[in-house]
Parts: C-alpha cells; structure tokens; sequence
C-alpha cells in the first residue's frame, strides 16, 4: 500500500468528545479489468477502464471515520439502532458535517446526535486523513463506491465500533450522492434508506459549472503547505471559484471563509468519473429522499432548477417513496445556506415517517 499523506487540518468537532471516537477502518478493493494500468504509461485504455466503472488497482487503504454515538438517555430512541453513514463532497471531508461555525444551526451531527441518531461520517479515500493513493488509477468514483460497499459490510458484521446496526442510512452529498446512488444500482440490499443532497441527473451544465470553480493541482494552489501533494490531487484556487462552485442565494457572508479556509480536495480520477455513476438503480426498495438548492448551477441545468430533481422517481422506479425537496436561494452546497435548518428538519421528518 502506497504511504499515506498526511492531511494538513486537525480533526474539527463540534460534538462532545465523549460521545464520539474516531477510527481507521481497512477497506480494500481487487482490480476488475484484465489490462493492467499501475506503473505504466497513460493511455486510451485509462480512460475506457475508468467510464466502464473498473477498479484498475489492487488495494488496501484506511478509512478515516469518526462514530458519533448519543448518550445513554436517548438509547430508547427508535434511531438508536439506525446509522447514518455520512459521505462528503469532492473538495470537502467529513468535517463538513460537523461545521465549527455556529454549530447549534449547521452542525448535521450535532442535531442528529440531539435526536438520538448515531452518525459515522467517514473521509473518502483520498481526502481528510484517510488513505492517498494514485489520484487517477484509484481514487475514483467506482473505488469510492467499492470501498464504501466494504465499509457496509463491515458494519453489517459488527466490525466497526463493536456493534451490529439493525439499520443503515447513507447520507451523501454530491459526489457522495453519486457514490449512493451508483451504490444503490450496483449493491441495492446495502442499505436501507438513501439521503441525496446536491444532485440531479440533468448533465448539461455539470462540466461547465464544474470548471467554472477554477480549480488547478493542490500543490500548485499553495506550494507551502500542499507541495507534497501529487498533481492529481486538485482544489479550488481562488475564492471567487469556491464561491461560483458552491455558494449561491442566502448565507452567512463569514461560513464563506470558514468553507475556504476548510477545504479539501477533489482528485483527477473522480472528476473524470463521476457522470458516469449517475444512474437508474432499479432494484433499490427503500425510501428516498432528494434535497437540492433551487440555484445549484452544477446540477439544475441552469441558473434555476426546473424539473430536474423529480428524475428521481425514474432513477429509483421501485423505491418505497420519494421525497424530493427544492430550498430556495440556496446554491450547491446546501448545508452551509440559510435553508441548512430547513434541510435537517425535513430530514428528520423523512427518516421518523419511516420509523428509521
């Protein structure tokens, strides 16, 4: 296994130390195509391999995770027995779902923890303190979507925190949505309800917008403290560009610089490959839920969302319900708007109307 890069921020938490700990969970991943890509030079092939949704390296990584458990008193919850696996955005970490900034109304752990959820928001290989491996040849979005897939079953088995969960939601957003619903065609009986914040399936706008954000190699954004960071691991370069990517509508002008100042990165092989995990997952029965900002450029098409979001009754045609919320003034990057408050208690709402 290659060496892990250490990550430049310290773990962020707005949670009490007593009710969380944070773990490095092994996952791994086995090569599906017959080629083999590592040490060799670039080619057609990579990128053949890449939109078939092949693993083209052979791994074991660590997973960085931190288990949030509520305390004693609200074990009789009914969601004490749920867990809602939390999986980040390109460019962000598991950090954005506990926000340090005014985190009585942003911190998505915080509240669920006060409702009695047990949360394990994990770093995705290749960001936070998890594992770096090659930015291109592994982590990718069907490299995401396996070793989330191992993660499932980990936690099925009671490998991960001593426990067995009677039931698990997966809460992605954007590129962690794309991972659940690829997740969800791929492994439909992983998990039992799905939480999609930041997509749609209309793919118009996605690569302009995607540029649009400016980003350029990590290493060449801040030589300092990213120099040791190889080219295809990217970020935003500008605020301007984070701003156009993420923010749009309501917010707090200060939860601007606390997102920039908090950023991760994105990797050459998820931007490559993350349209092709935007997909009908026709054997997913659970219920699903679909909150997008009614100005997210990347994923509306355009400057206003229209009917995009309702794809979703096409894309999961045998889910138990659908629950599609559009916020408005709100851009990509939901959690961090106005409408964040909006966005948990609608959540909330979905996960008690199903007994989760």
């Amino acid at each position: 296994m290659k060496p892990q890069i250490p990550f430049v921020f310290s773990t962020l938490s707005a949670v009490s130390q007593e009710l969380c700990q944070d773990l490095r969970i092994p996952v791994s991943v086995q090569r599906t195509t017959a080629n083999e890509f590592q040490d060799q030079p670039y080619n057609a092939g990579v990128l053949y391999a890449l939109a078939g949704k092949e693993i083209l390296v052979s791994n074991s990584y660590e997973m960085s995770a931190r288990l949030c458990i509520p305390e004693a008193e609200g074990s009789q919850h009914t969601g004490a027995n749920t867990l809602q696996v939390l999986i980040h955005g390109a460019s962000f970490n598991k950090n954005m779902w506990d926000v340090q900034y005014k985190p009585e109304t942003y911190s998505w752990v915080g509240r669920m923890n006060k409702e009695g959820y047990p949360t394990l928001a994990v770093d995705l290989v290749g960001n936070g303190n998890s594992t770096f491996p090659d930015g291109l040849l592994e982590a990718q979005t069907q490299m995401y979507v396996a070793t989330i897939h191992h993660l499932i079953q980990k936690l099925r088995n009671g490998e991960v925190g001593g426990k067995t969960w009677d039931k698990i939601v997966l809460v992605g957003f954007s590129i962690g949505a794309i991972t659940a619903n690829s997740l969800a065609r791929q492994y439909p009986d992983d998990l039992d309800a799905i939480v999609l914040h930041g997509i749609s399936w209309d793919a118009t706008w996605i690569y302009p917008a995607f540029l649009s954000g400016l980003q350029a190699p990590a290493q060449q954004v801040d030589p300092e403290k990213w120099g040791a960071i190889p080219p295809t691991y990217q970020t935003q370069s500008t605020r301007e560009g984070r701003l156009v990517a993420c923010f749009a509508g309501s917010y707090d002008p200060e939860i601007v610089e606390y997102d920039w100042q908090t950023r991760d990165f994105d990797t050459l092989g998820a931007a490559v490959t993350f349209t092709y995990h935007l997909v009908e997952a026709p054997e997913f029965k659970g219920p699903v839920f679909l909150g997008i900002g009614d100005q997210d450029s990347t994923f509306c098409g355009g400057r206003y969302c229209r009917e995009q979001p309702y794809a979703v009754y096409n894309k999961f045609p045998q889910a138990q319900t659908h629950d599609i919320k559009i916020y408005g003034e709100t851009g990509h990057l939901i959690l961090y708007h106005h409408s964040a408050v909006q966005l948990i208690a609608d959540t909330l709402n979905f996960l008690k109307t199903h007994v989760f």
